[in-house]
């Protein structure tokens, strides 16, 4: 009886440890090895400009299921409509290091990751703007303006980045 009780102890520590390896396998991404230093350099500035449709936006500014970050970007600092149909999001330094964890997780292979290709398109036109910030940036340096173009319903985005702010153009 007690050599029964020690083999069923031994079973159910290798069925908790093959479960939590695939519990741990299943939550992690296959992310770019350039991530952790990509969202230091975005916590360091004070703001960016994106550009890019509302849909696009809606539907790449969350994660909300149980294995991935779990973050929201409800209240970016400012969201405006512009004439084109487009909308600029500006968000906060710590803003854009929860977008680019979310674009990480849905773009790169989360356990219940939504919206793959349209995360992973957005995170490769965000990804080599914030790649070429200085930190810190210089004092009254113009905020990254980062503008995604889209056919959404494809889930493929045209990239258009720039760092510097737009001209005004003379239709406004």
């Amino acid at each position: 009886m007690i050599g029964n009780s020690k083999a069923i102890r031994r079973m159910l520590t290798v069925i908790l440890a093959v479960g939590a390896l695939t519990l741990t396998a299943a939550c992690t991404t296959d992310s770019p090895k350039e991530q952790p230093e990509r969202e230091r350099k975005a916590a360091t500035v004070p703001v960016f400009k994106l550009h890019m449709t509302n849909d696009l936006w809606t539907r790449t500014n969350h994660n909300d299921d149980n294995f991935g970050p779990q973050r929201n970007i409800d209240k970016p600092k400012n969201l405006a409509e512009e004439p084109n149909g487009m909308v600029t999001v500006e968000l906060t330094g710590p803003q854009m290091v929860d977008y680019l964890q979310i674009l990480d997780y849905n773009g790169h292979g989360g356990a219940a990751a939504k919206e793959k290709a349209l995360a992973m398109a957005v995170y490769d036109v965000v990804a080599p703007v914030v790649d070429k910030i200085e930190t810190p940036p210089a004092p009254g340096a113009p905020a990254p303006e980062i503008t995604i173009t889209a056919a959404v319903g494809s889930g493929t985005p045209t990239p258009s980045a720039t760092t510097a702010p737009a001209a005004p153009s003379s239709g406004r």
